[in-house]
């Protein structure tokens, strides 16, 4: 590709990417009004009593293994995951704008590097002599549509704005920090050697991903099959197998911290032992109907946002299975049948590319699309074996939607490789892409439109919880530097205080000063508003 043509590229990313944020920040905005809910709750308790940041890190960095409020998956070690979570509690304390503000950053990291990532695929095929045109055709900004599809689906947006899942969004940021990188080095001129910085700073990122979620261990096995397969041309297959040994070594590393952390918390955790029970359903018919149930709600239901009936129960935002259950299918609007054409165009466009894959010269191209493809058969495994099979029922996924977000952005990856490959293929696919493109923008923009809807509702719905708290905060933020700084809330003359776990929630916050001996003053709250006087 010539510098006169990538240039005109170059200029509509970085717009693209500037528009992107504003949307997304416009259409998430409601969550900065949200309180903390489930889980988290569950760790705010858990480390009210920590005082330090040592104890607090000390307490969150295995917090399967040390929580005592709804105890489970024991069996799983995600210290960067819960290393997060501490470091919002003491950067953040009681205010919640913050942490919701994080989810959306991460959130708008992780669609600019799905981008940059789409662009490395498109560059990592045979080079095509340069077509007569315009330098930057509609067609050449399907990679844009795809990120905006993806960053504003109704569909992914719970892992955005339930706090307590940041860890699998700095998880996702790794992995495509990893890939990459992964790309950039198997289709540059230093493929295989030990000296390159994007071979070691997508090991760096694999590492770091599988210290923040499980699935890490399988991306790196996968990614030192991609290394091998894709330099061992060039190097030979002697260094091709050392670079899967070098990552795959990653999973012996992980394992052996892994085995260290249980003997270290022997005593405080019953193990899940769910082992057995996950072999003796994996071969019942539950197990093929639960994966067409996962496909179906991950990588199909996202194309059909008009048919989502979401809505947020007392602590998790409901996404049912619309699609699956047949409901508002056979009822055609407008939109509806934008999302069957998209749907359609998806489907040519992805056989074409398949066929183009399997030809020879397509060797990188075709890697790439195993490894994504690989990627969401291994979260399908463990989302179908692991949960489906173990917790029948439709709230599996329904109360879970947050599994929406990496399967849909795994199935964007492979697809969108298949369609590079397509439009290689000597296949006039230049109407098919701007067609493809206008869908997904169209969908985009209605799913814009329903994310900040449902936003509303959350932050309605949490009102109870948020106007005490930022009640608190205020007062809190205007006198926290005053010595000895401490306060009482007068329970019987404010209005009631909702309570978790037996807690109240400006206790389960703000406990540093309402646990202070001699409290300095002693508040009211009332209708959202604080009034302050001098304790005795």
């Amino acid at each position: 590709m010539t510098a006169t043509v990538r240039r005109p590229r170059v200029v509509a990313d970085l717009v693209f990417s500037a528009v992107l944020v504003v949307l997304v920040a416009a259409a998430y905005s409601p969550s900065l009004r949200h309180a903390h809910r489930a889980d988290q709750w569950c760790y705010l308790v858990d480390t009210m009593h920590c005082r330090t940041v040592p104890d607090l890190l000390a307490e969150s960095y295995s917090y399967n293994r040390t929580r005592t409020i709804g105890r489970g998956d024991t069996d799983l070690f995600r210290p960067i995951l819960f290393v997060l979570l501490a470091a919002e509690k003491e950067l953040f304390g009681g205010d919640l704008r913050p942490p919701q503000a994080v989810g959306i950053a991460l959130h708008c990291g992780i669609c600019l590097l799905l981008l940059a990532l789409l662009r490395g695929i498109e560059a990592a095929g045979p080079r095509r002599p340069a077509a007569a045109g315009p330098p930057l055709a509609a067609a050449d900004l399907l990679p844009q549509g795809v990120v905006a599809f993806f960053a504003l689906n109704p569909c992914v947006q719970e892992l955005v704005i339930w706090a307590h899942l940041h860890g699998y969004l700095l998880f996702l940021v790794f992995l495509l920090g990893s890939m990459i990188l992964l790309l950039r080095h198997a289709a540059g001129a230093a493929a295989g050697s030990w000296t390159s910085s994007s071979l070691w700073g997508a090991w760096g990122l694999a590492l770091l991903s599988a210290f923040t979620y499980e699935l890490g261990q399988v991306y790196a096995v996968l990614a030192g099959l991609f290394t091998a397969a894709a330099i061992t041309p060039r190097v030979g297959a002697r260094r091709g197998l050392a670079a899967a040994a070098g990552f795959a070594s990653i999973v012996i590393v992980y394992q052996a911290a892994n085995g260290v952390d249980r003997r270290l918390h022997d005593g405080r955790y019953t193990p899940d032992g769910n082992a057995a029970l996950v072999r003796e359903r994996a071969f019942t018919p539950d197990t093929p109907t639960h994966a067409a149930r996962f496909v179906a709600y991950t990588a199909a239901q996202p194309f059909f946002p008009s048919v989502l009936q979401s809505h947020f129960g007392t602590e998790r935002l409901l996404i049912p299975e619309s699609l699956w259950a047949g409901h508002g299918c056979r009822v055609f609007s407008p939109t509806l049948v934008v999302s069957y054409g998209v749907v359609g165009v998806v489907g040519v466009m992805g056989l074409a590319g398949l066929r183009r894959l399997a030809r020879p010269g397509e060797r990188l191209p075709r890697l790439t699309f195993a490894l994504a493809a690989g990627l969401y058969g291994a979260y399908a495994a463990v989302t179908v074996l692991g949960r489906m099979n173990l917790r029948p029922g439709t709230y599996a996924l329904a109360g879970n939607s947050y599994y929406a977000y990496p399967g849909l952005l795994f199935a964007l990856v492979a697809l969108s490789a298949a369609w590079a490959a397509a439009g290689r293929g000597g296949l006039p696919t230049g109407g098919l892409r701007t067609g493809l493109l206008a869908g997904l923008v169209a969908l985009a923009g209605l799913g814009a439109e329903q994310v900040r809807r449902v936003n509303e509702e959350v932050a309605r719905a949490l009102r109870p919880f948020t106007r005490p708290l930022e009640a608190v905060q205020n007062f809190v933020a205007s006198h926290r530097d005053e010595p000895g700084f401490g306060f009482a809330i007068d329970d019987q003359a404010s209005d009631p205080i909702p309570v978790v776990y037996g807690v109240p929630v400006t206790r389960v916050l703000f406990a540093r000063w309402t646990d202070s001996p001699g409290p300095k003053y002693r508040v009211v709250v009332q209708d959202g508003k604080l009034q302050a006087e001098r304790g005795e």
